[in-house]
């Protein structure tokens, strides 16, 4: 297995031109894969060992996004050594991926809010306006791109 690495890696190096730290995170990765598999030939994979090979790194608390790019990389080794005659599928294609995690998004209280939409200090046009931009965008819930492209006659003053 480890040739099938070797050769893989100066693919990736040679043809593919790809980082050292791409390189280096791949070689770590299909470490531990072969370290887990206990194979010796790439044809004897199946995809019940690629499934349990990442399930034992979700088991030991590895993040998702490196869990999935533990899969990419055994996804990229066996469709190499696919098109290179080594082996006749690649089963790591039927494993899907964790689903990644989506944080809360974070929200300001409301005497943040308040201090948000009285910072533009001074008078004149100016800062009256960018009071009104932020009251806009807090009060609606709409995105910058969305109050920039806002005109006057969007404006329905009879409502």
């Amino acid at each position: 297995m480890k040739d099938f690495i070797n050769k893989f890696l100066n693919y990736l190096r040679v043809q593919k031109n790809v980082s050292p730290h791409t390189l280096r995170a791949y070689r770590k990765d299909l470490k531990e894969f072969t370290e887990y598999f206990q194979q010796h030939k790439p044809e004897d994979i199946e995809m019940l060992d690629i499934r349990g090979f990442i399930s034992e790194k979700i088991m030991a608390g590895k993040s998702k996004s490196t869990v999935s790019r533990k899969l990419a990389t055994l996804r990229s080794f066996l469709n190499y050594l696919f098109d290179e005659g080594y082996v006749k599928t690649n089963v790591a294609k039927l494993v899907s991926p964790p689903k990644a995690t989506k944080p809360l998004p974070k929200f300001l209280t409301v005497d943040d809010a308040f201090s948000l939409v009285q910072s533009p200090e001074g008078v004149g046009h100016l800062p009256v306006r960018d009071r009104a931009i932020l009251e806009l965008l807090y009060a609606t819930g709409l995105r910058v791109s969305e109050v920039e492209a806002l005109q006057v006659s969007d404006v329905n003053l009879k409502e």
